[in-house]
């Protein structure tokens, strides 16, 4: 069940703080789950699997590993598919990463992008107000409105598992 405490307690990761050694598909799973567990329903449910990689990989969604062995740039690549495909298309959220990473280096985007998510999580969750605003370009309203709707789906989330806590209990 998803807490405030989570909430409170979740801060996406940045692109230094992502293994900055190759990693054998098993091992991309563990960081994967770890960083991504916020968004999961229930303990057993899988954010990402070895055959949604495949899969991701045979779409050309993203790059394919070099020796079995997958990147930062796969983890964080990765890490935005999964965040994102609770409200977007698959070839949605490759445009859309393809325009945020239109001249950046994918370490400046992604780290673009998980900053707005926190930023978003906040403002959902316990109306934190932005000090520094975006530029306003399309870019910068493009991952405005992809990390606060992500932070809303998760608030919406929580707000039914909270009635549907209290009806248990009333009952």
């Amino acid at each position: 069940m998803l807490t405030i405490e989570n909430i409170k307690n979740f801060k996406a990761p940045r692109w230094d703080s992502l293994p900055d050694i190759d990693l054998y598909m098993d091992q991309v799973l563990v960081v994967l789950d770890k960083q991504l567990s916020i968004f999961k329903r229930d303990e057993d449910e899988k954010i990402i699997t070895a055959a949604m990689i495949n899969n991701y990989v045979k779409q050309k969604i993203t790059l394919p590993p070099v020796n079995k062995k997958y990147t930062r740039y796969h983890l964080a690549y990765l890490y935005t598919v999964c965040v994102l495909k609770n409200i977007m298309g698959l070839a949605d959220i490759c445009n859309g990463i393809g325009s945020l990473l239109n001249g950046r280096h994918t370490a400046e985007a992604f780290d673009m992008f998980c900053s707005e998510l926190d930023f978003a999580m906040g403002e959902a969750f316990f109306s934190i107000e932005r000090s520094a605003p975006l530029p306003q370009t399309d870019e910068a309203r493009v991952l405005r409105a992809v990390t606060t709707a992500c932070a809303n789906m998760l608030y919406s989330r929580y707000l039914i598992e909270k009635i549907s806590a209290k009806k248990e209990e009333a009952e």
